[in-house]
């Protein structure tokens, strides 16, 4: 495709971006399959390819979402701007603005039978931390322990902060951002969480193996 785009002439008029699906785990932290929140599996690939506005070999250390990337082309097409979407297009990162960026974003995952390894989630991830918490939903204390991060001096999570007294004003803070965030954006109410079964021994349904 790239080499038919520059025998047309039009490979630099022509967008190009490259993404994965969310990684499997393998073992890391004990976990499989790629619902969790953990770093090996949010952390997505992205490459974008326009030398009209993406300089070549740069990089972007902002964070960038899924949601972000419809938007995105929608402004790189010249199109009308989206209207009433959680995404934000990154074109102005592009650009070098990066004013008014989001620094935080909160991760949902609801437990299903069909996927039981991987319990209710609920968490935020700034620019530096990470919180999440899994409740059982009944309203009864969270099944499994809280974590808390510290990922600039902790990219690999491998020190899990959440009973260290000294963060304890951070957690509160981090709480109500996270609650702040899933009302902002419709997110799945805490009142509506399906129950944490756990593992179970049945199969997945037919019609998805």
């Amino acid at each position: 495709m790239y080499e038919l785009l520059k025998q047309r002439g039009v490979l630099d008029n022509t967008v190009i971006v490259f993404a994965g699906d969310n990684g499997m785990f393998l073992g890391e932290h004990g976990m499989s399959d790629k619902r969790a929140m953990h770093e090996p599996s949010i952390r997505v690939p992205m490459i974008v390819r326009y030398p009209k506005v993406a300089k070549p070999g740069s990089v972007i250390p902002q964070q960038i979402l899924n949601i972000d990337l419809a938007p995105s082309l929608v402004e790189l097409c010249g199109a009308k701007p989206m209207q009433n979407i959680h995404g934000s297009s990154w074109v102005p990162l592009l650009k070098g603005n990066t004013k008014d960026w989001r620094d935080a974003w909160f991760y949902e995952y609801n437990y299903e039978k069909q996927f039981p390894y991987t319990p209710n989630v609920r968490g935020i991830r700034t620019d530096r931390w990470k919180y999440m918490r899994y409740p059982h939903g009944d309203g009864s204390p969270d099944k499994h322990m809280a974590e808390l991060y510290d990922l600039e001096n902790d990219p690999g999570e491998m020190h899990n902060l959440i009973d260290k007294p000294e963060h304890r004003e951070l957690i509160s803070k981090l709480k109500k951002q996270l609650d702040d965030l899933i009302a902002k954006t419709g997110g799945t109410s805490w009142e509506t969480l399906p129950m944490d079964e756990g593992i179970k021994t049945e199969l997945p349904d037919a019609d998805i193996r």
